[in-house]
């Protein structure tokens, strides 16, 4: 007899797998399972305005609405018809894992008459890093010294700590004005090999064009173009590509 974890598993075994996990951490990143005060269930996430192509793929998917925020940055898609929240939580069930949410992901369940299931160890090869970056993640160049990062903040460190032996870098709080967690990685053989990841798990929001940059920074930089004197070739290079990272800021 097949237990929960293993039909789960089989039901997770076709192509779009590696969908499920980027919702699942997209929804760990930005989403919030809720009730409302006559006790209907939803799914909220919220993300930048640039980023409608991504919550689009979602309303194909499981239905529901995009509407724009009242400041006009940012969009909210909602889905609150039962039969979609059903195929949504039978999809990431298993593949949530920020504590939050699975306490908010298990009020849902048991409405519905679903048992929750809790994830297994987070692996290299599962699409959730994906959707958690979209989510969460940024890719920024410091021009003080020219310095590429690739980071994700989280208010604990419970999400980002996996992270670390996973793919590299390291995890620090941030002593800013949100007191937050910030997973920072900035060696180069480590960026280089999650850019190979996202070949595999590709980012949905605005920030994969900064990401197909990535390598093409490496390579001017291991040039020293942005060391090259001013009217070389080199130099205009480098600020031909700069001014295209700087309008996908």
């Amino acid at each position: 007899m097949l237990n929960i974890r293993s039909i789960h598993k089989l039901s997770n075994s076709g192509k779009d797998l590696k969908f499920k996990q980027w919702l699942a951490g997209l929804i760990d990143g930005d989403g919030c399972f809720s009730f409302s005060k006559k006790g209907y269930a939803s799914l909220e996430i919220t993300m930048d305005i640039r980023d409608e192509r991504a919550l689009q793929v979602i309303k194909n998917v499981y239905g529901g609405s995009i509407k724009l925020r009242s400041n006009a940055k940012a969009l909210r898609y909602r889905l609150h018809h039962k039969d979609g929240l059903i195929n949504i939580i039978n999809d990431v069930n298993g593949e949530i894992r920020n504590s939050y949410r699975l306490v908010q992901l298990n009020k849902i369940c048991f409405k519905y008459g679903i048992i929750l299931i809790y994830p297994q160890k987070l692996t290299y090869e599962n699409g959730w890093l994906s959707g958690f970056f979209d989510a969460d993640g940024s890719v920024t160049i410091t021009q003080s010294h020219w310095q590429l990062s690739l980071t994700a903040t989280q208010k604990t460190s419970e999400l980002l700590t996996p992270l670390v032996d996973l793919y590299g870098g390291y995890v620090y709080i941030d002593r800013g004005s949100s007191q937050s967690y910030k997973w920072y990685i900035t060696k180069k053989e480590d960026v280089l090999k999650l850019i190979e990841y996202f070949k595999e798990h590709p980012s949905r929001s605005a920030k994969n064009n900064r990401l197909h940059l990535v390598p093409q920074y490496y390579e001017l930089k291991d040039m020293k173009a942005h060391k090259a004197e001013q009217e070389t070739c080199l130099a205009k290079s480098w600020i031909i590509f700069f001014n295209k990272w700087l309008n996908y800021e």
